[in-house]
């Protein structure tokens, strides 16, 4: 099952939203310029009501720069340099983010109230989105000199970039695959078939009609209800089901 542009970079909106570490930089942002009041907003509001305005900047910038600069990027970078990508994705955002920001004024401040003229926010939003997505390039965790030995799995390049890492696990859920790594977890729409193919050169097992783990990342072997498990190093438990029960023998990961 392929996997397009907008599905990835919806798949990357999801797990931003599902990681709470998100939220709480982003609540922790908009609190900070909420008390601090920018363009006016010091003046013009109230604490409560200004924290609340800064909060939806916050949340209606964030989601709409995650998928228009997303997308952007993963067009841009199979015929541009990673950095030049990130940069041009960024600044292609910047319109549908002030639009964003003049809808929410819109609504706080009527039509006859603003912060700031369309012009200035345009210009704004441009070079701030442009900034934020070139940093995040710019910081991209490089593979390992070990890994970067062999081709990494293709499956990680179906991830966002923050959850990409030293795979760990693939499970079933629902029509998705979740993929966790070293650095989080993410989920993909494909079969678990695909996704253990993609997972190619990392040495693993399927354990279970609806599990795979890496040999490398299982931590010790249990018993659960009395049936055979593995515990991985990220302190997830995978039952081991009786049809591959050899082949987990076989690989060492059973006593």
């Amino acid at each position: 099952m392929n996997d397009s542009p907008l599905h990835s970079t919806l798949r990357e909106l999801h797990g931003l939203m599902r990681d709470g570490r998100s939220w709480v930089v982003l609540l922790a942002l908009s609190l900070v310029i909420g008390l601090i009041g920018p363009f006016g907003t010091y003046q013009a509001m109230n604490l409560a009501p200004r924290l609340a305005y800064w909060t939806a900047i916050g949340v209606g910038t964030s989601a709409a720069g995650t998928l228009v600069a997303g997308f952007c990027e993963r067009l841009l970078r199979p015929v541009m340099h990673r950095f030049a990508a990130a940069l041009v994705a960024g600044a292609l955002a910047g319109p549908f983010i002030a639009a964003v920001v003049a809808a929410i004024n819109l609504v706080v401040f009527g039509p006859a109230g603003t912060v700031i003229d369309l012009v200035s926010l345009s210009f704004y939003c441009m070079a701030i989105s442009a900034a934020v997505t070139l940093i995040a390039a710019v910081l991209e965790r490089p593979q390992p000199a070990a890994a970067m030995a062999e081709e990494p799995p293709a499956l990680l390049e179906r991830l966002p970039r923050p959850q990409r890492g030293r795979l760990l696990h693939i499970s079933v859920a629902d029509h998705y695959v979740e993929v966790s790594t070293e650095n989080g977890r993410s989920l993909v729409l494909m079969r678990l078939s695909d996704a253990i193919r993609e997972a190619a050169p990392i040495a693993g097992l399927q354990v279970h009609r609806s599990h795979w783990v890496a040999l490398d990342a299982v931590k010790r072997s249990l018993r659960q209800k009395g049936r055979p498990a593995l515990e991985l190093e990220n302190g997830t438990i995978v039952p081991v089901s009786r049809t591959y029960l050899e082949a987990a023998r076989a690989a060492g990961l059973l006593a």
